[in-house]
């Protein structure tokens, strides 16, 4: 027999599913736009040393993308032909990453309304980092250093100026 569900039932799923793929666009939005801007302007780095690193950036590809970025910014040439040549194998990996190089922003970073863009794009990508790491944490003192990590973002100001 096949088990009856309610209508509720059935509408509720969609949803829910709906919410969670909006959500992660929405992450992987953020990964995206804060990668574009590390390649586009490298002194952002010191803006976000200590708070954000390559290993927050939980999309798969962002990550391999910003670990060479974090990497070429370390040895002071971040080489966005290096990377691309790097995914030349796979088209549409390609395109995505050539992407993020030729993304212009449409506006600078010298209005206070992108300076907030900013500082909220660095806080949402690391709590997403907090949130996944604390799922997956395997003791308490891990899971203690992720929460005062995560109370810690909660006071975080970057400042642009």
């Amino acid at each position: 027999t096949v088990p009856v569900r309610r209508r509720d039932e059935d509408r509720a799923e969609p949803r829910e599913r709906k919410k969670k793929t909006e959500k992660d666009d929405g992450i992987r939005r953020s990964q995206r736009l804060l990668l574009t801007w590390l390649i586009e302007r490298p002194q952002l780095f010191e803006k976000i040393e200590g708070i954000i690193g390559p290993d927050d950036f939980k999309e798969p590809l962002y990550h391999e993308v910003a670990q060479m970025v974090f990497d070429g910014h370390a040895r002071g040439d971040v080489n966005p032909a290096g990377i691309l040549n790097h995914f030349i194998n796979d088209e549409e990996q390609y395109k995505e990453v050539a992407a993020l190089f030729n993304a212009s922003l449409k506006e600078s970073l010298n209005n206070e309304e992108q300076k907030k863009a900013f500082s909220e794009t660095v806080i949402k990508v690391r709590k997403h980092s907090l949130d996944e790491a604390s799922r997956n944490a395997s003791d308490i003192e891990t899971l203690q250093k992720i929460i005062q990590a995560q109370s810690a973002l909660k006071t975080l100001h970057i400042s642009l100026d």
